[in-house]
């Protein structure tokens, strides 16, 4: 199945939703969630700096059991400040053991703002690369894949701060006490954010033996947070993660000692699924469901939908009818038809294979169709950790959810068919769990699963948000919060 750990975002996106290591790590803050209490750390003095250069190695630690290493390093040249990144992490995902790099590569003023970086993610048989400079004040984005590269641009008049200079930059300033926030860009969502920090003076109190002279450094990200244990001079000497993930300072030859993984320890799959009270005793043929959700506050995402409603808001009861979608207007055709840094809709080999598909079809619900049995009878089923551009996914036919959402909306675009990602929930095996899957406009939203090889989505199917990437970090705000509760289930043939 493409059931997924994401929004944990991909895979990826869940490496980014637990807030995991490297170039990545700590990463995002809602605009929203910024308040008047907030100043600019780079608004405090600085000291002399840092002094020498160093290697700072980490173990990985997913319940009490060791998963990887993380390594970062820290130079002078006269460029710059030069911080690398380096990650080695084996996550226990469906059974098997998926293992992911990631690497960065950065450039930074002496402000600790930045001037350059490259950020790699290779895992299986995907790989994709992330360039970035800032040059009079604007951010300029490379993301390059397999077979394509994009680019983008972001202002950055206030500077951009990779989230592993963080502890760097509070030490040259002397760990001023307090709450700060500073911009970044998270290479996962392709989009610019704000770093919130709370820095205490010491964590003398802290029962971790020999971190009574270290300072400790709480991060919000997107409403959760993670902290770390920080040095005079920079170091992190330990890290909590989101999502159950510990990082804890090591010897080099200590951090490359990883013992073998057991897929059948730990699951993150299973980890992060969602209680579920109540059963759906035929998931995939369910045509009407109504559920009550809990721990979540309905105005953060998108439930309502032409197949689906909210019934009550206190408490919050959401009602799926995939079959029975409202009749609506497209205010903006073109925005679900355009071409995005993961969605090569214009790519002549993307234009290509999905005229091949859809043939001399005219009906858009039948190309629809055809698009959706194509892609779940050619993209071959298998868990992913990666950052699933369409164009690569048409070439290398594996994937999860994510994978086949992104071909199948980058070929249904090509089409001229209005399409979107939805991002929510499905259920299986007694939880729910987090997936993704595309809905297509032909009169009305109509989701679809090419996942599952579905032409219409079953109701077990809870949508929580829709977009790309930059959406599925969002998710994070009710990860590990919500509850399901099955009010009420139909069965019956879809209209």
């Amino acid at each position: 199945m493409g059931i997924f750990k994401k929004g944990l975002g991909s895979k990826v996106m869940t490496l980014l939703a637990l807030g995991l290591w490297g170039f990545s790590m700590f990463l995002i803050y809602d605009n929203n969630y910024a308040t008047s209490r907030t100043v600019e750390l780079t608004d405090v003095p600085m000291n002399d700096g840092i002094s020498g250069e160093f290697q700072n190695w980490m173990n990985v630690i997913m319940g009490g059991a060791k998963i990887g290493y993380t390594m970062q390093s820290f130079s002078k040249s006269p460029l710059g400040y030069v911080l690398k990144d380096y990650s080695l992490i084996r996550l226990p995902m469906g059974g098997v053991i998926r293992e992911i790099y990631l690497d960065s590569y950065a450039v930074l003023n002496v402000d600790f703002s930045l001037k350059n970086f490259t950020f790699g993610l290779v895992s299986g048989d995907y790989t994709t690369d992330v360039f970035g400079e800032v040059n009079n004040s604007k951010l300029e984005i490379k993301f390059r894949s397999q077979n394509s590269e994009s680019r983008l641009y972001f202002d950055a008049e206030r500077g951009i701060y990779i989230p592993s200079s963080i502890p760097l930059l509070a030490s040259v300033r002397g760990f001023p006490k307090g709450e700060f926030q500073l911009p970044t860009f998270d290479p996962f969502s392709m989009a610019m954010n704000v770093i919130l920090v709370n820095i205490d003076s010491s964590a003398g109190d802290d029962a971790y033996s020999g971190f009574e002279d270290a300072h400790r450094l709480t991060l919000n990200i997107s409403g959760m947070t993670s902290t770390m244990w920080v040095d005079e001079s920079g170091h992190v000497l330990r890290e909590e993660e989101a999502g159950g993930m510990v990082m804890v300072a090591a010897r080099q030859d200590e951090a490359l000692n990883i013992p073998d993984v057991r897929p059948d320890n730990r699951d993150l799959l299973i980890d992060l699924a969602v209680p579920c009270m109540g059963l759906i005793s035929d998931p995939r043929a369910v045509t009407r469901l109504r559920v009550q959700i809990d721990g979540v506050k309905p105005e953060l995402l998108d439930l309502d939908d032409d197949f689906q409603r909210i019934i009550s808001t206190d408490p919050l009861l959401i009602e799926i009818e995939p079959g029975q979608r409202i009749a609506s207007e497209l205010a903006e055709p073109r925005r679900f038809l355009s071409a995005e840094p993961f969605l090569q809709v214009d790519d002549p080999r993307m234009v290509a294979r999905a005229s091949e598909i859809v043939g001399q079809e005219t009906d858009l619900g039948a190309r629809a169709n055809k698009l959706g049995r194509w892609v779940y009878e050619n993209v071959k089923k298998d868990y992913s950790v990666s950052l699933p551009s369409a164009i690569d996914v048409l070439e290398v036919r594996k994937g999860d959810c994510n994978e086949h959402t992104s071909l199948y909306t980058a070929l249904a675009r090509a089409s001229g068919i209005p399409t979107k990602i939805c991002i929510g929930l499905v259920y299986k095996d007694g939880m729910f769990f987090y997936h993704a899957w595309p809905a297509v406009h032909v009169g009305g939203w109509s989701p679809l699963d090419p996942t599952f090889g579905q032409e219409i989505t079953d109701a077990s199917h809870i949508k929580l948000l829709e977009g790309g990437f930059e959406r599925q970090a969002d998710l994070m705000r009710v990860v590990g919060k919500i509850k399901v509760t099955i009010i009420e289930e139909s069965y019956g043939q879809n209209l």
